[in-house]
């Protein structure tokens, strides 16, 4: 996580007091590297680690000895992502400072008592996220160590998502169906479903580059399109088959099996009633009621495949909105 801040850090420093009624000196400016600081670092950063500040920051002083830092900087911190949900994925992350060299005797990090722990001084909305809310808190007194932690609640900002990944995916599931519409005579069969094939493999890619490399958290949209992809798979083997069917010689014989698939898909499509298979028990029946050919073969499993497709494109989508819809009600 990129975030651009700044710190409010203040401490006492009892060597650096003077009389401002005799001086008339009411504040001080020294340079970070003139008087003693303390060594804070950004203890779950990815970059180089420093301590805060610059040869250029300056910090003021008090009569008293108050000693006031702003030190500015670009925080680069580590944040555990769950990308289950994206793009309606909320994340936490935290930003933890602590005194590297020193223990909580010497130096003890501590919060300011009263007013908000982030200030939204100058905060500018980003485009990709949104912060949901902000906390902060100190190591209890049962640690070594002394640090401060900072927590965003951000959420992300799905529009751009749902318009350029989502939409475009779910019209290609729709898309992918046609494939068992297409004419076997037709001779675009298997270049559309490997052009559908193709498309959804390209979606993948491009998911894959917006999310971090996560092995623990499978987002639900990398699922839905491996699972296209999969559709896709068979799509291409039942498309090769039919094909292969439609092409056979007319002499050759069709089998029980194929058969047994034109019988059911004419009795979907009400072609044949169901009902009429007691009167084949008994042999009244035409000899043309059984007369089978390739293409009937083929015919068949493109109205097979494209319901069954369709319902189980509809089963996956409806686990899906069900998985967001609890996502969504656990929002609220």
């Amino acid at each position: 996580m990129l975030t651009t801040a700044y710190l409010e850090l203040e401490w006492k420093d009892e060597l650096l007091q003077w009389d401002e009624k005799s001086t008339g000196i009411y504040d001080l400016y020294f340079k970070q590297t003139e008087i003693w600081t303390p060594d804070i670092v950004l203890k779950n950063g990815v970059k180089k680690f420093e301590e805060l500040g610059g040869d250029f920051y300056y910090l003021q002083l008090k009569p008293d000895g108050s000693v006031y830092w702003w030190p500015f900087q670009v925080f680069q911190s580590k944040c555990d992502m769950d990308i289950t949900y994206f793009p309606f994925d909320d994340q936490f992350c935290n930003i933890t400072f602590n005194s590297w060299s020193f223990s909580k005797d010497e130096v003890n990090l501590t919060l300011f008592s009263g007013g908000l722990p982030v200030d939204y001084y100058n905060y500018v909305e980003n485009s990709v996220w949104d912060i949901v809310s902000t906390g902060a808190y100190a190591s209890p007194e049962s640690e070594v160590e002394s640090e401060v932690t900072f927590s965003l609640h951000l959420r992300r900002k799905p529009l751009y998502y749902v318009m350029n990944l989502i939409l475009p995916i779910i019209l290609l599931g729709v898309i992918n169906l046609f494939a068992f519409v297409i004419p076997a005579d037709a001779g675009e069969k298997m270049s559309f479903s490997v052009t559908v094939f193709l498309a959804f493999a390209v979606f993948l890619s491009i998911i894959s580059m917006q999310l971090p490399i996560n092995s623990e958290k499978t987002s639900l949209m990398e699922m839905y399109l491996i699972l296209q992809l999969t559709i896709g798979v068979a799509t291409i083997a039942i498309s090769s088959l039919q094909l292969r069917f439609h092409h056979r010689r007319p002499k050759r014989t069709v089998g029980r099996f194929l058969r047994g698939l034109v019988a059911i898909e004419r009795c979907l499509r009400c072609k044949r009633c169901c009902s009429q298979s007691d009167s084949h028990k008994n042999g009244d029946y035409d000899a043309e009621d059984d007369e089978i050919d390739w293409n009937d073969v083929s015919s068949a499993i493109d109205f097979i495949c494209f319901w069954t497709v369709l319902a189980f494109e509809i089963a996956i989508a409806s686990v899906i909105l069900i998985m967001l819809s609890n996502k969504v009600e656990y929002i609220l």
